[in-house]
């Protein structure tokens, strides 16, 4: 079972799959109304829906799952979802959606279970595809996410998150130019997306742009302050570019915000040897003067 911090932590990642959602609804179809921050009223799809069906309440229930996962609350979005495919159970959004829920929940093998499921019923549905890559951006098969997201790219070049997560696959595979690419695509269509600003500061400090990466994960903080890899990059970046007291503060930061964040613990072990080399070489630039390993240090040079 995960705890409330962690579940809190993996829906901020959901957050933005809601959008994703409305689009296969049918409530957003275009970059521009996907900028917007709130959604706009339901159209033509609703309209074609007859009122008291089981498929106008499982369009529904889809819905309000979606919501629910927004609004971190995964265990509502999962009885939603259910709801919907016991009265639709050939809905293949709600199979693709109740796999966002399962990753919030942490249970990926369900997860890719229902995203399979989703496209088996429906190989056109491009947010099932965007779902899948985020399950397998997650289990580290990068290449696999690379391929989930250039189809549902194909199937609808307008879905954000799938050049968003096409970002992160790149960018894990050394691929940071094409990073940059989709990064820039993604923030061109909706300037305030803290996720696209994350995956971009990853990408400069693969590009060896450390001011660049700096100035991102800092943007991408001020959008998502419970962003824990933001500090993480931009600690990594202000390692690489020596200012360690900096670089210190954001991967504790990172730290007391994500206990579990292996890279952080890597780079702060990194800071902490950069900061001990900088401290032993202005020992001797000062006249201080190693006998041995085993000599008493606090006898050499003067205090």
């Amino acid at each position: 079972m995960l705890k409330t911090t962690e579940v809190a932590r993996l829906a901020k990642l959901s957050q933005t799959a809601f959008l994703t959602s409305l689009i296969a609804l049918g409530c957003l179809s275009t970059p521009a109304a996907l900028a917007k921050k709130s959604a706009p009223k339901a159209k033509a799809k609703d309209s074609k829906l007859v009122p008291g069906t089981d498929a106008y309440n499982a369009y529904h229930a889809v819905r309000d799952g979606s919501k629910a996962l927004l609004f971190n609350q995964p265990k509502r979005a999962m009885s939603e979802f259910n709801e919907a495919l016991r009265l639709k159970p050939d809905y293949a959004l709600a199979y693709a959606d109740r796999a966002n829920a399962h990753m919030v929940m942490g249970d990926k093998k369900s997860a890719l279970a229902d995203c399979n499921k989703a496209i088996s019923l429906d190989p056109k549905l491009a947010v099932a595809y965007v779902n899948r890559s985020w399950v397998y951006n997650s289990v580290r098969q990068y290449q696999k996410a690379l391929e989930d997201c250039n189809k549902a790219i194909e199937l609808d070049k307008n879905i954000t998150l799938a050049y968003t997560n096409r970002a992160h696959a790149h960018n894990k595979l050394g691929n940071h130019k094409e990073a940059l690419e989709d990064c820039n695509t993604v923030l061109k269509i909706n300037p305030d997306f803290a996720t696209a600003y994350l995956n971009r500061s990853h990408t400069y400090i693969g590009l060896g742009e450390f001011n660049k990466a700096v100035e991102d994960a800092t943007r991408a903080i001020a959008l998502n302050p419970d962003s824990a890899k933001g500090y993480l990059n931009r600690g990594h970046a202000y390692r690489e570019l020596k200012e360690y007291d900096k670089a210190l503060a954001d991967i504790d930061q990172a730290l007391k915000m994500h206990k579990g964040l292996a890279p952080a613990y890597y780079n702060r072990s990194r800071i902490y040897e950069a900061m001990a080399s900088a401290d032993m070489e202005k020992a001797k630039k000062l006249g201080f003067v190693i006998k041995s390993d085993a000599a008493d240090d606090d006898k050499d040079g003067d205090e």
